[in-house]
């Protein structure tokens, strides 16, 4: 298998458990974005998104990408992966994981910026869909299935054969 090594940029712990994860399933080094990274290996990016920003992603050589993992809270049905890829220039796969909030781990911006999100979701009408989403934001929650990296790891070992 040729060397990768799997980057992440996580606010309340996602993305980072996603990536430890993959890792331990693989062997493959991790590093939090903004380490000094082995030069020229290929990456492997877990970032959260913030709308159709993958948080981080910019912190990394683009041109070493093998796929970029977006952690976020909303069901993968709903994920526009073309919209993500076109938003943060990449070129590579696209997978989406669903997260979780530690809201222990917010500030108070963006605890605020989470209940401006949530009333706003409360005033178009809460539905079996987005409820659960709701009550993560208000209150933390997860979704978290390792299960999700099943096809990143299929991935991946097929990408470095």
């Amino acid at each position: 298998m040729v060397p990768m090594i799997i980057v992440h940029s996580s606010k309340s712990g996602s993305s980072k458990r996603y990536a430890e994860e993959l890792a331990s399933r693989t062997g493959l080094r991790c590093y939090p974005v903004g380490s000094d990274l082995p030069e020229g290996e290929p990456i492997v990016f877990f970032g959260w998104n913030r709308g159709d920003y993958v948080v981080g992603l910019n912190k990394v050589d683009k041109s070493r990408l093998k796929t970029v993992c977006v952690v976020g809270l909303d069901d993968e049905g709903r994920f526009d992966g073309r919209k993500v890829s076109d938003r943060n220039r990449v070129t590579v796969p696209v997978y989406y994981l669903r997260g979780w909030i530690d809201r222990s781990k917010l500030n108070l911006l963006d605890k605020g910026v989470l209940a401006l999100v949530a009333a706003m979701m409360k005033l178009r009408g809460l539905n079996e869909h987005n409820r659960p989403i709701f009550d993560a934001m208000m209150e933390g929650g997860s979704f978290y299935y390792p299960s999700y990296l099943d096809s990143i790891e299929l991935f991946i070992g097929s990408a470095g054969s």
